[in-house]
């Protein structure tokens, strides 16, 4: 009977030095994991604040244009958070697009924002901090009667290629008609 005890015993002495090593690596990872996720979550939640203002943007654009009836080509001002006015034209042209209907962001600005179909209007925070969105539309007529409008809009120096922090531009459309 005391043999039995002694071997009991034994084999409840606790962690070996290479099970503790091993727990480590595993919390050591999963933590690691975590900060991860939140470092990306923090990211992100930034991003969509950038994207929300674009479609803001874009919108305030959207309406001034669609607000006017569709056989009048007046120019439009805009006044934006720096006290900057800003010219819509609303003539059937504007920024090229894309085989999806997009538009190109890859065209130079000098003709577009001399022609007034591309702004670059800044938004100003709470905390003093200012944004500057590209916002570039294209007017296109249908007929007498209507007009077809897609504006867009996004950061101005944002990532253009794909990855975390890439962006893309917000598009809005709407037909303006009688």
């Amino acid at each position: 009977m005391k043999t039995s005890r002694r071997t009991r015993h034994q084999a409840n002495q606790g962690f070996s030095l290479i099970e503790l090593m091993f727990a480590l690596f595993i919390l050591t990872f999963g933590i690691l994991a975590a900060m991860t996720m939140v470092i990306v979550g923090v990211s992100r939640n930034g991003s969509n604040r950038f994207d929300t203002t674009a479609t803001n943007v874009a919108q305030t654009v959207l309406e001034e244009i669609s607000g006017t009836p569709p056989n009048t080509n007046p120019t439009l001002t805009v006044t934006d958070c720096t006290g900057t006015s800003l010219q819509i034209n609303t003539t059937a042209g504007g920024a090229n697009l894309l085989s999806n209907g997009y538009i190109d962001f890859t065209q130079a600005t000098t003709t577009l924002s001399a022609n007034h179909y591309q702004m670059n209007y800044t938004v100003c925070g709470t905390n003093g901090q200012q944004v500057v969105y590209d916002v570039r539309w294209k007017v296109q007529s249908m007929g007498t009667y209507g007009k077809l409008v897609t504006v867009s809009a996004q950061q101005q120096f944002v990532n253009t290629t794909k990855g975390i922090a890439y962006l893309p531009p917000v598009t809005l459309r709407t037909i303006v008609g009688m």
